[in-house]
């Protein structure tokens, strides 16, 4: 194990070696410290290192979060390497479905969500004597969740756990106050980065566009590495086309948090001699994660926020316009190794309209994975927890109005039997109640593999189809043809759930009908009725939507709606199944609301469903009488033509049969629980 001046020697080039000691006597004196250094400082790699070896006692334990996976990845490697060691040694780290840490590991970094199970199965995080949380000024709502958790627990039970926050770009007064901490600045050695803005403001949809005619242009100005920021994955696929070979040898690297670990070291590995590259990311790098060579930094503006509708109880992701810190972040990488230049995409005079710092997470999200949580953590009354920003009163209601209605918590929000089951899964309640319910081994590995394609961008978005049982016959005919391509992310994913839940991977023909009540189980409110021949569905929430009415989803009477995009007027449906109403028992409601475009109170009859779980022999008996398994048998040979199609039209267009892309502007994020924050 190094020693604290062996590590400072090391890392004499890195800013925050002037402050580490002073972190470590902060450590000393306070519960809480607050930490601000700019990027590139060295703040994420190098103070674990010195807090470990200076502070830490023989049997403790440094928990870090990052964020986001990548970021994870990427520090645990470095601080490893700075160590001389490999991941999984003195550092390791923990994400979604990835373990890298051993018996002899003394920091972990590691995801928000990973810390919220840690704290729900052990209160008193017994071993752990640092909790470090980087690059707060993120605020997304797991962050909240596992800082108020853990202050929860150095208040009540482990006055001796630390505690520090580390940023950028953080509001340091209201948290340093609220905390009663002290606050230790590093000012870092950033090199100047000039400043361009655009003549006229780009929409959403001009942003892939906009984006490839600035790098053409940085690039034939200027030297260096190229990073610029998209909002979403689809926006750099297509920008990625449209730069295609024109800047040939300069190499183009997407990076966004669904690649490959492996693609997205190549991404972020540094440039050969005499080479250049131009990466093309989402929000991932804006901190956190080192490029170097990066002398060019071109922002489009806009990243994708998930926004809650309360009225619909739907999350959808939507492109919105960054805030000043952000832009201030992303402009900070240009200067890290030389004088730099940042191509910002928006006027001068728009940026004074630009709110100064992003909105916390939890201010508009959806609370019921949170209130769970807590729940499980022991706490009724989520609104007593120490929060740095209270969640509303009306958002803890509803989220405690659902779970109750799952059967997750009871009427005095005390977590029950089921929500307990419920929470140790790591996804929405509704997907994990769905999961917990089946009951066959049948049904088990379907509510995993709908809980896969739920919760991944779907891969047919260029396909008009809603079928969700279309893409279930997809997934299992890449198992069982050992191709999986486009759906590997999802096969991954659906493989995790089978091992938390004890099921075995299935590979059969479906009934639709099953996935329909499984879809049902998880979303009862979404369960629809047909109200006429042409593709319009009435939800049991009351919301109306409408399928395609040349899909075969459009003929059934009743049908359980997985994803679907809300709107006043009609919403869209995404994927659907089919039900039997045998299947299903109705009510009738009476619902009372202000009608304001009216000016009085109006009244509307609605009605209510809930699913039986269907017995797996008798609906098979029931497909075999009416051809179901035929149906399936068509439509496996459907989803083949389908699927040729596809890859002959991707060869064509030079994408290899990757992954589909489009514009996913209206598609709504099926989870709801941020896949990166485990």
């Amino acid at each position: 194990m190094m020693e604290f001046n062996d590590i400072i020697r090391n890392a004499a080039s890195l800013p925050t070696t002037e402050i580490a000691a002073d972190v470590n006597k902060a450590l000393t004196a306070n519960g809480c410290v607050v930490l601000t250094a700019p990027p590139g400082a060295g703040k994420s790699t190098l103070l674990p290192l010195t807090v470990m070896a200076g502070f830490l006692p023989s049997d403790g334990k440094i928990l870090m979060l990052e964020p986001r996976r990548l970021a994870a990845r990427q520090v645990a490697e470095r601080m490893a390497d700075m160590l001389s060691e490999r991941t999984g040694g003195s550092v390791g780290y923990r994400v979604r479905f990835e373990n890298r840490v051993s018996e002899s590991t003394r920091i972990e970094v590691i995801t928000e969500g990973i810390l919220t199970r840690m704290l729900i199965a052990d209160p008193l995080l017994e071993g752990v004597s640092v909790v470090i949380f980087d690059e707060f000024h993120e605020r997304s709502i797991n962050s909240d969740l596992a800082f108020a958790l853990t202050r929860q627990c150095q208040q009540i039970l482990r006055p001796d756990l630390k505690i520090v926050i580390m940023s950028a770009t953080i509001d340091t007064s209201s948290i340093c106050t609220s905390l009663n901490a002290p606050l230790i600045e590093c000012r870092g050695k950033m090199f100047p980065v000039e400043t361009r803005y655009a003549t006229t403001d780009i929409s959403p949809a001009d942003i892939p566009m906009a984006v490839a005619s600035a790098i053409n242009k940085a690039h034939s100005q200027h030297e260096g590495d190229i990073l610029a920021f998209l909002p979403g994955q689809a926006d750099i696929a297509q920008c990625e086309r449209l730069l295609a070979d024109k800047l040939s040898p300069t190499a183009v690297f997407p990076l966004y948090g669904n690649l490959s670990p492996e693609q997205q070291r190549r991404a972020v590995a540094p440039s050969g001699k005499g080479e250049r590259k131009i990466v093309l990311a989402t929000p991932v790098a804006e901190t956190s994660i080192t490029i170097e060579g990066v002398r060019i930094v071109v922002d489009s503006g806009y990243c994708r926020q998930l926004v809650y509708n309360p009225r619909s109880g739907l999350s959808h992701l939507e492109t919105v316009r960054i805030s000043l810190d952000m832009a201030t972040q992303r402009s900070g990488r240009a200067g890290r190794v030389a004088p730099g230049v940042c191509y910002r995409l928006w006027t001068k005079a728009s940026e004074h309209r630009m709110n100064e710092r992003r909105r916390p997470e939890i201010s508009d999200a959806d609370l019921a994975p949170t209130l769970l949580d807590i729940a499980a953590f022991g706490e009724s009354d989520a609104e007593a927890l120490p929060w740095l920003t209270t969640p509303q009163p009306s958002a803890v209601a509803q989220a405690r109005k659902l779970l109750t209605t799952l059967g997750a918590v009871d009427s005095q929000s005390r977590i029950t039997s089921l929500g307990r089951q419920m929470s140790k899964l790591p996804c929405h309640p509704h997907i994990s109640k769905m999961m917990v319910r089946a009951e066959s081994p049948a049904q088990k590995s379907l509510a995993c593999d709908i809980a896969a394609i739920l919760e991944e961008k779907d891969p047919l978005t260029d396909d008009t189809s809603a079928d969700l049982c279309l893409r279930i016959s997809l997934l299992r005919t890449a198992r069982r043809q050992h191709r999986l391509g486009r759906w590997s992310r999802i096969a991954q994913i659906a493989e995790e759930y089978r091992n938390m839940i004890k099921a075995t991977e299935c590979n059969d023909d479906i009934c639709p009908e099953d996935a329909g009540c499984l879809v049902a189980t998880a979303y009862p409110e979404r369960v629809a009725k047909a109200i006429d021949s042409i593709g319009h569905f009435r939800l049991a929430s009351g919301v109306n939507v409408q399928i395609d009415n040349s899909s075969n989803l459009a003929s059934y009477d009743w049908l359980a709606v997985a994803a679907l995009n809300a709107s006043e007027k009609c919403g869209r449906v995404f994927l659907a199944a089919p039900l039997r109403p045998e299947d299903i028992e109705t009510r009738q409601r009476e619902r009372i609301f202000w009608d304001s475009k009216n000016g009085d109170a109006a009244r509307t009859h609605n009605w209510g469903a809930d699913c039986r779980q269907p017995a797996s022999a008798q609906c098979q008996q029931k497909c075999r009488r009416h051809g179901g398994l035929r149906g399936c048998a068509e439509r496996r040979a459907r989803t083949a033509r389908l699927e040729r199609r596809r890859c002959q039209a991707s060869k064509a267009c030079g994408r290899g049969g990757g992954m589909a892309s489009g514009n996913g502007s209206t598609r709504p994020v099926y989870g709801t629980r941020p896949v990166d924050s485990f």
